[in-house]
């Protein structure tokens, strides 16, 4: 069911369908009633579609914050990725540490996350997720220590929490850290 509120696309794919499937009925018996009928399943898909952007599921709100937080490395923001808990919860006193580390070492170019997968547990008081990200980083290393100024982003997991302020990152695991220390 959420699949609906998530991705327009099935809304707009059975939209397409039905338009055609009235369009040759329309075609082959020529009676203008079949065109009221086309207006519904127009106003239908349009419907469909108008929920699908009102409504935000805690999927799409991860991946907000993910999103966002990519963004705030991009623009090299300490100021929204540590100065406040938009991103990253108070508790995640080791991610800050690394946040930190890699913003005063090297000037970010370029975050993109090219997948994600992300699971929600419920189940869980208050209710965690994790994202898997695959993506790639371009950067400038500050210190000359560097060769490569492009990194893929491979079995990076983080680990999130919901707050009453929305999800918040609380941890991380990376397997091969480029700059663990």
């Amino acid at each position: 069911m959420t699949t609906l509120v998530e991705n327009p696309m099935p809304v707009i794919l059975f939209g397409v369908v039905a338009e055609a499937v009235l369009g040759i009925i329309l075609l082959m018996s020529g009676r203008g009633v079949v065109l009221w009928a086309m207006a519904g399943v127009l106003v239908l898909v349009l419907g469909g579609v108008g929920l699908e952007r009102l409504v935000v599921t805690e999927w799409e709100q991860v991946e907000a914050t993910l999103e966002g937080a990519a963004a705030a490395l991009q623009a090299n923001d300490q100021t929204r990725l540590l100065g406040s808990e938009e991103y990253l919860a108070e508790s995640a006193v080791e991610t800050r540490e690394r946040v930190r580390y890699a913003l005063n070492r090297i000037e970010f170019t370029k975050v993109k996350i090219t997948d994600l997968e992300i699971k929600i547990n419920r189940l869980t008081s208050p209710p965690t997720a994790t994202a898997q990200i695959t993506g790639h980083v371009r950067f400038e290393d500050l210190t000359g220590q560097m060769i490569h100024d492009n990194y893929p982003i491979k079995d990076l997991t983080l680990r999130l929490r919901r707050t009453p302020e929305g999800w918040r990152i609380v941890g991380y695991e990376w397997k091969n850290d480029p700059g663990r220390f």
